[in-house]
């Protein structure tokens, strides 16, 4: 993202949580601001995580000895 604040509404805070708690692990600051005008600082406090864990997370870190993708049983009269 960018350096300086990002402004959103409560409402959107809530609906992309996920989303925005990965940019504040990243060491961006997020400005929630309700329906009263009131502004919220959203950051993360430590570190963010590491490319590593990142992309472990996204490859799965748990091996099962199946393969991804496996057509048995697909189609008509196939075993």
């Amino acid at each position: 993202m960018c350096d300086m604040a990002t402004i959103v509404t409560s409402r959107e805070f809530v609906r992309k949580f996920s989303s925005f708690k990965k940019a504040a692990a990243n060491g961006n600051e997020l400005v929630v601001k309700d329906r009263g005008g009131r502004r919220y600082v959203f950051r993360s406090e430590g570190p963010g995580p590491s490319l590593g864990s990142q992309l472990s997370d996204l490859c799965g870190t748990l091996s099962t000895g199946v393969a991804v993708k496996n057509l048995s049983g697909f189609g008509r009269n196939r075993p």
